[in-house]
């Protein structure tokens, strides 16, 4: 009877210390594992952190230099026109620069003025589509409704060339002003958003009327609160013999004329 009891005693001892061995086999492996998974995800993180955790204030040193000089440069513009161009840089979505009233697109201060707001803001930052009126008078544009395409195309900011070179001895100072309030009122009144300006079409040499018609353009455009682009205070005074260096012998603009033409548009729309 003792015998037995005692083999009994033994194998509840043998039994209880099995399973205590198990129990601290598994408590070791499991310890080894959650060490050796800690320890391989602080080396992944060692390793990654150079190329990216190290660079990103880099980055954003870089990207506020890059949003501070944008900011420098867009320093003459409207304030909503700012906005426009801040809101386009970050969100990739590009202002609608509309270039409208030019006689000719190709070979005029339209080419370098688009290349230096390129290389100011960047790629994609504008999206600059240019439409000439031709040799179309204000009043043409009105009766053929060909203004209205502006409304169309929906713009965020509206560069206009008042055609007041085609204007000049025929349609008349005064019907002018009418023609260009008509256009006005049609492309604010489709879009609210719209920044428009208003710049003259080219000086002339010895001009007698025309620089009058031009002025009286000035005073129109900024007592209806626009922005006038006077691109004639970077040529020489109009009766000035240099007048001659800047235009062609029929009077047209030549490359130097072009040259000053775009570098007023220039500065203005990219400060330094």
């Amino acid at each position: 009877m003792c015998i037995i009891l005692y083999r009994n005693v033994e194998n509840w001892r043998t039994h209880i210390v099995k399973k205590i061995m198990v129990i601290a086999t598994l408590i070791v492996c499991g310890a080894a594992i959650i060490f050796g998974n800690l320890h391989w995800n602080e080396k992944i993180t060692a390793q990654s952190e150079p190329a990216g955790g190290k660079a990103d204030p880099v980055e954003k040193v870089e990207e506020k230099q890059e949003n501070s000089d944008a900011e420098t440069y867009m320093a003459n513009l409207p304030e909503a026109a700012q906005e426009k161009i801040k809101t386009a840089i970050v969100s990739d979505e590009p202002v609608k620069l509309v270039i409208y009233g030019t006689t000719e697109v190709e070979g005029t201060w339209i080419d370098s003025f688009k290349q230096e707001l390129i290389t100011a803001y960047g790629e994609g930052v504008f999206d600059t589509i240019a439409i000439s009126t031709g040799t179309n008078t204000t009043r043409d544009i009105i009766n053929d409704n060909s203004y209205k395409e502006i409304n169309e195309l929906n713009p965020d900011i509206l560069l206009f060339e008042a055609p007041m070179l085609e204007d000049n001895g025929d349609v008349g100072i005064t019907n002018t002003l009418e023609n260009l309030e008509k256009m006005y009122e049609s492309w604010q009144g489709a879009n609210e958003n719209l920044v428009l300006m208003v710049q003259p079409s080219q000086p002339l040499y010895n001009a007698t009327y025309y620089p009058s018609e031009v002025k009286q353009l000035e005073t129109h455009v900024e007592k209806n609160k626009m922005t006038y682009l006077n691109h004639w205070e970077n040529w020489p005074e109009h009766d000035h013999p240099d007048m001659e260096n800047y235009l062609t012998d029929d009077n047209d603009v030549n490359e130097e004329g072009f040259a000053v033409w775009a570098e007023y548009l220039v500065e203005y729309f990219v400060a330094k």
